[in-house]
Order: structure tokens, then sequence, then C-alpha cells
């Protein structure tokens, strides 16, 4: 039986957030999680109406991985099975929350149009933007957009010359159903997307509490009985939008990778089905309206209920859909085709041990190919110390030993295009930092740091005061040779080789530092690294974080 869940936007009660694994075992996920956890069953005057949300998010990859789950062609069949098992009298909206066109700025930029079509052949009917949709430029996204056949929602996305929406894009959206009920639709993505550069001087992203309100006014103002908001931001900002703009029943949500659900707040169901098609987020909602009748006439007796129940299904041992495949292969052909012809495809090195890319470690704890790349960074800049912070590294996957090291992969794995620099700063300084980026310890967090030259003992036995209660710093670059730091040492200077990332949570750290020299990007030092090397052998902790807990 599927694993499932309900909540009701009148209980109140906070659903907590889905954890599981990737490897098939079902959640076992307790169903009482409010005080009435199915809608109430219907009376003589009663009538219900229902609405299917099918839904993913975050889509990067394109075929399953090497433990089978994800992809596309697989999704394709999902979805088929997933609504043919719903009630015929089941209104069915199949979303995508954010990050469909593109990866990052690296990714190549004919695979937007390649994305269209595929979402047009999976029949996704609405999505909202993502981030990475601006990576090659609001006009290059507009012109994409021409052939797609969902709706595409964007509220906070102005024009800059006259703060118009952007064009391409809907406001809000009213659906019909059933029993003479309206479902209204908005979408709104996060503002921050407007730090980077890439989506050029035409477009504009607005704060999104203010369009929040006036979407939900608007709806409620053409008699929509509940509102469903697309949204691409970060759980925190999710939460913040559903207690400052009432009247939001469901947020079917993106950006955080992570598959979750939980009730915000006394009536707003949140829903995230983490990456890349790995999982459908199927989310019920049944609107219950009562009536009595006088003289012939029907009346309203209460106002709308709004009921949820949820299920997270993994896209495991699906078939691909021969069509959607189809459309894949022709893509995937014309890429190999020119990939080897770059030599993208052409061995740097073969790593002798497992290498652990899974978010879960690097943004938790020491990773093995977080201390490569650290150590690609300190030895290629010729530093005391090499750092780069968890959010750098993508991938998000545990690589057998035997893995073939080649551009191709580096470019998944350290996608950004950002250049380094080495930097000379006081031992306490740096200190100050790497217990700032340790701060969120065990949560999983971007800033979560990676280092070579140093030994840290991280202390959190005091969870109200967490302190790095030891710090040892290699000397000469061997590993063997340690030199314990003490108070007086803080004032030490020593040079730290880092991407150069001025928007990094934390670089106020070495914003007064003296910098010395400026490197090529990170990826570039990695290959050189593992070139020189030819093959690599990293146990999986070599105790360059040692936390006391």
């Amino acid at each position: 039986m599927e694993p499932h869940a309900a909540a009701s936007s009148a209980a109140g009660a906070a659903c907590p957030a889905l954890s599981g694994s990737l490897d098939g075992s079902p959640y076992t996920q307790d169903a009482s999680l409010v005080d009435r956890d199915v809608p109430p069953a219907p009376t003589p005057s009663a009538t219900r109406t229902t609405v299917v949300f099918l839904t993913i998010n975050d889509v990067y990859e394109l075929f399953p991985g090497a433990n089978g789950v994800g992809g596309l062609a697989e999704m394709a069949t999902m979805l088929a099975a997933t609504r043919a098992k719903l009630p015929q009298d089941a209104h069915v909206i199949v979303t995508l929350n954010g990050d469909f066109l593109w990866r990052s700025e690296l990714d190549r930029k004919d695979k937007g149009a390649h994305m269209v079509e595929l979402l047009n052949y999976l029949q996704i009917g609405y999505v909202v933007l993502g981030n990475h949709e601006f990576d090659f430029g609001a006009e290059t996204m507009r012109e994409l957009l021409v052939d797609a056949r969902f709706t595409c929602f964007g509220s906070n996305v102005r024009c800059a010359d006259d703060g118009a929406l952007f064009p391409g894009l809907v406001d809000t959206c009213v659906v019909p159903l059933r029993n003479g009920l309206k479902l209204g639709l908005f979408g709104l993505l996060t503002p921050v997307t407007g730090k980077d550069p890439f989506a050029g001087p035409s477009v504009t992203f607005e704060d999104e509490l203010p369009h929040a309100r006036r979407c939900v006014e608007q709806l409620q103002t053409q008699g929509a009985d509940a509102v469903v908001a697309l949204t691409h931001f970060k759980v925190a900002e999710d939460e913040r939008l559903a207690m400052q703009a009432p009247g939001i029943h469901l947020l079917l949500g993106g950006h955080d990778h992570e598959p979750m659900t939980r009730v915000v707040g006394h009536e707003t169901l949140l829903h995230k089905s983490g990456m890349d098609a790995l999982w459908l987020g199927v989310v019920k909602m049944t609107l219950t309206t009562t009536s009595s009748s006088e003289g012939g006439r029907i009346h309203a007796t209460a106002p709308v209920q709004v009921d949820f129940q949820w299920r997270m299904l993994l896209n495991r041992g699906y078939r691909a859909d021969v069509g959607c495949l189809a459309v894949l292969n022709k893509y995937a052909r014309h890429v190999e085709q020119e990939e080897k012809a770059q030599g993208k495809l052409e061995p740097l090195a073969t790593a002798l041990t497992a290498l652990d890319g899974r978010r879960v470690t690097c943004r938790t704890k020491e990773s093995n190919l977080g201390n490569l790349v650290a150590d690609a960074l300190r030895e290629g800049l010729n530093a005391d110390v090499g750092l780069v912070n968890a959010g750098y590294i993508k991938g998000d996957q545990l690589n057998a030993p035997g893995l073939v090291i080649t551009r191709k992969w580096l470019e998944k794995y350290l996608p950004l295009m950002k250049p380094t620099v080495v930097v000379e700063l006081r031992l306490g300084e740096l200190k100050s930092a790497l217990t700032y980026w340790l701060r969120r310890y065990p949560a999983m967090s971007s800033s979560h740091p990676h280092f070579s030259g140093l030994r840290v003992v991280h202390d959190v036995s005091q969870p109200d005061a967490p302190v790095i209660s030891e710090l040892r710093l290699m000397q000469e670059g061997q590993d063997n040779d340690e030199q314990q730091v003490e108070g007086k040492d803080m004032e030490r200077l020593v040079t730290v080789a880092m991407p150069l990332l001025s928007s990094m949570d934390g670089w106020r750290f070495f914003e007064s530092a003296r910098r010395l020299q400026d490197g090529p990007i990170v990826r570039s030092l990695v290959e050189e690294f593992a070139r020189r090397r030819g093959e690599l052998a990293y146990p999986p902790v070599e105790g360059r974080l040692r936390v006391i807990e």
C-alpha cells in the first residue's frame, strides 16, 4: 500500500517533513497527523469536489541515476499510470515548480528548447519560473516559452522599464471545477534571482509578499473557493509567505531539492517533491460544500472546507515511455558527439575509492570529494589552506570505486564558473569564518566548509555555545606535520585559496583580507590536480573535521 498522509486546512496541526532514502524502501508515514485525518463523511447536504495535483520540481537530470531512480521517460510512464488510478471525477493538474530549462549558466543553451519539447510531451499543465530559467537571459527564456503548451506563472517578474508583467507569463488563473466551484492559481519565484547578472537589464524580480497578497485578493474577488500558489523559494520563505499572505490553501514549491510536506499555520499545506523527477508528489485536495434546500432554492450553510491527503511516489521500476525516450535520445546523441569532439570524455584520472558527493554528506560532515577539491585549491595556488563550501559541490551522488574522472564529470560536480582567489588573513579571522559556517550543524547547510591544510575540532556538546575547540595547521603541505594553534597564534597570517564568491554567506570575514593572487575557476584546478596524479585514493574521512557531541 502506498504511503500517505492527510491534513485539513482547518485542523492546524503540523505534518512532519518527509525523510527517507532513494533505495526504494517505503516511507512509514503516520496517517493520523491531524485531529481529523480524512475529509468528513458526506451528508445528504454535503458535496465533495476533488482536485489531484501531480507535482515535480527542479528537473536537471534527464536520465535515471546509477541506482535506477529518476528519468523523464520513466516519469512519463509514471504520470500515465498514476492518472489511470485516479477517480474519473477528479480534476487532475500537473505542475513543475521551477528550474526546468537549465541547471546553471554552464549548461548547454540548446537544452532549453529540448526541455520545452519534453514538458509539452509530459503534458505539464502549469509551471512557475525558477531562478535557473534566467541562466541565458530573460529574452532567451521569453523566446523559448513561445512554444510552450503549459501555463507559466511569475507574478513578481516584471519589466524593468514599466513594471508590467514580463511578456509570456501569466499573473493569475481561475480554473472551473465540478459543482460550480473555482480554483485560483498563481506563482512566484525568489527575488534573489536578480542578484545574479544572467537575467539581463530588461527584467526585475520584485518582493513576493505584496504580489502574493494582491493575487490572493484578486482570485478571491473572482470567486475562487481555494487558492494554490506555485513557488520557487527556500522553505523559510515559503513558510513566511503562508503566514503573511493569508488565504493560500496549498503551496507547491521547489528550490530546496529535498522532498517535504508540512502544514504551515492553520490553513496552508506546503509540499515539495525533491528534484530531478526522483519523486512524484500526489496531493489530493477535497473541497466540501454544505448546503440546505429551502423553498426549492439551495443555500450554502458553511464556507467551503478544504482538506488534503498526500503521497510521495518513488520514480523507480517504471519502463521508459517510448516516445519520450526518442526525444531524449535525439538530444543525447547530439550532445555526445560534441563532447567527444571537445575532449570532454577523455580520462583525466581514476578514483580508486568511492567519492561521496551526496548533498546529505557534503552539507553536514566531512566529505572526501570536498577534501579533494580543497586539496586541489591549496596545491594549485600554493596556499597554506584550501577552502570550499558545500554549496559549490553539485552532483548529489555517491560515486563507486573505479570512477573515471573526465571533464564532463567535473562539469557536473563543479558547474559554477567562479574564479578563485588567494587571500591573506589572521588565523583568528579564519577560525571565526569556520565557526560561522558550522553554526547550523547538524542541519544541512550549503555553507558547510571543506578544507585542506587544517584539522578542526568542533565542540557542540553545549548546543547553545558551539565552539571550535582545537585547530591544527599543517606545515609545508605535509599532513603528518601538524602544529596546534594556541591563543597567541591566532594573530598568525595564513594564505587561503578559495572560490571568489562575494555573495557567499560569510564572505564578510574575508572582505578586509589582503588579496594576493587571482586564479582560474575551481574546476580547472581540480582538472589539473587529477591529471597530475592519475589515480586518486581518498578514504571516506580523514579526520579533518571532528565533531564532539
